[in-house]
């Protein structure tokens, strides 16, 4: 095989580029081609939906990964590397040589709030055993740093919504090269490129049965019409009950094509160096201001529950960043960097209704301090199928968010003035009542629901609260500048 000249692959990129970013099979396929013409094997992936709570409920998932209820994911599913002998844990999980890469071309997906591309640390083995950490490999790619083209819908032209973009994860500096000549060489515009850089350093790479396996997520949050909501979420299911239903050879879809491509030996590995993380701190601490307004809202629900028993759970950070967690062998259950993560203690709730939960607190989208907040119910049920292996279900099934207007009486806004109708403050402020039943029809509630599966039960549960990117930033506030939102158990007197 004759050795291949990045210096000449560059220039012959730099005379034959054109900025046309019509991905079409025909496209697409001419790029794959230029590829194998540099020796390069090439095998197609998919960029698939991903539902936490289908793949547990039908017997595939020991767990929901604590899943964000307000975020539609999808995920690669990419077929084994040549030579691989050791097969991937999951469909969604892969191994990758030191200068493979994982590229994507394809299109941003229509209006919302939030979305962002990563690569995560599935597992890793450790004394012979498989040990999830599902930690993030750096920052996302996201809704406020993503390199795209000219939206292909009228309604979006001007933003970076159906747009055409390509994002490479690779952990070596020249496949980047390479790949970043042959899309300018198969006539794409270089500049929609992504490279999401994987830290080697960090990561035991190869496809050997002790290497680490990754996974690739793409999460999405309130889509702007509900139609495209609805086609987006589309695709076929991915399981069935104790059965994985997509199985290679994969194909694109709507969103694009996925690629796994593996150079020739004869392209030497250069290792990228772990990118600087992006700093989270704006030194704004003006949300603490509002502790006393939190303070006086506390008061007033606990004198409008006057007479039952309280308790109040204590909230906390609940993950270590994934870096502690890479090097801890630690699960951080797919946190990302672009959001805060706190939790509650754990609480049960009757059937009849007669004990109840308040949750209250600030709405971080409104004090300035991120893009969209919510709160989410999870069930941390034993998982008790595996026992004694000791799994927990840790599904998020219930949300209520900083999306929703006022007037539906759905979302956090406008919550809190019933509980401080003379505050100026009252409208950055939520209150919520979750109970089992709600036999008065009262506003701002939240009932459990009755379960979709027999393995999902609903017995010993916890608030969680989540508030995405600083406006000010491209990533989440630190977590010093949050003022936590709080959790209040009642019940009957005994």
């Amino acid at each position: 095989m004759r050795k291949i000249s990045i210096l000449l692959i560059l220039s012959l990129a730099v005379v034959l580029f054109s900025s046309d970013n019509c991905f079409t099979q025909e496209s697409v396929e001419h790029f794959k081609k230029l590829l194998e013409s540099q020796g390069f094997t090439v095998q197609e992936g998919s960029l698939y939906l991903f539902n936490p709570a289908d793949l547990f409920g039908n017997y595939i998932l020991p767990s929901c990964f604590c899943n964000n209820a307000d975020s539609p994911y999808a995920v690669y599913l990419i077929p084994e590397g040549p030579g691989q002998m050791t097969p991937n844990k999951y469909p969604w999980t892969y191994k990758l040589k030191e200068n493979e890469a994982i590229i994507y071309l394809g299109w941003t997906p229509p209006p919302m709030v939030y979305f962002s591309y990563q690569t995560f640390l599935a597992g890793r083995f450790y004394k012979d055993a498989f040990h999830r950490i599902f930690g993030n490999l750096g920052d996302t790619i996201n809704i406020s740093t993503i390199n795209t083209g000219e939206s292909i819908e009228e309604d979006t032209e001007g933003t970076d919504f159906n747009a055409p973009t390509i994002i490479i994860n690779t952990p070596d500096r020249n496949t980047d090269a390479v790949l970043r000549a042959e899309i300018a060489r198969a006539g794409f515009d270089v500049g929609i490129v992504n490279t999401e850089v994987l830290p080697s350093a960090l990561l035991r790479l190869g496809l050997e049965h002790d290497d680490d396996e990754l996974t690739f997520l793409f999460r999405t949050a309130f889509f702007e019409n509900e139609a495209d909501r609805e086609f987006y979420t589309s695709d076929p299911p991915l399981v069935g009950y104790k059965e994985i239903l997509v199985k290679p050879p994969y194909q694109s879809n709507f969103r694009g094509w996925v690629f796994r491509v593996t150079p020739p030996e004869d392209l030497k590995s250069d290792p990228f160096p772990i990118p600087p993380l992006r700093v989270r701190a704006t030194g704004d601490t003006s949300e603490l201001e509002l502790a006393k307004t939190m303070d006086r809202l506390r008061e007033a629900i606990l004198k409008e529950y006057e007479g039952l028993q309280f308790s109040e759970l204590k909230s906390y950070r609940w993950f270590e960043e994934s870096y502690h967690g890479i090097q801890t062998t630690t699960d951080v259950f797919g946190e990302t960097r672009d959001t805060v993560y706190f939790r509650t203690d754990t609480f049960e709730l009757s059937e009849s209704g007669e004990d109840f939960a308040i949750v209250y607190g600030p709405i971080h989208s409104l004090t300035g301090k991120s893009i969209y907040s919510s709160f989410i119910l999870y069930t941390g049920d034993i998982v008790k199928d595996l026992l004694p292996l000791q799994s927990r279900i840790m599904l998020g099934f219930l949300s209520v968010n900083s999306q929703m207007s006022e007037e539906s009486k759905l979302g956090l806004k406008g919550s809190a003035k019933r509980f401080l109708p003379d505050d100026p403050n009252a409208d950055l402020f939520y209150v919520w009542k979750i109970a089992k039943a709600n036999p008065d029809n009262e506003d701002y509630y939240a009932v459990v629901p009755e379960s979709n599966y027999e393995r999902i039960t609903y017995n010993e549960l916890f608030v969680a609260f989540r508030a995405y990117i600083d406006p000010k930033l491209a990533v989440s506030a630190a977590y010093e500048e949050i003022l936590m939102d709080k959790v209040i158990y009642f019940s009957q007197e005994k």
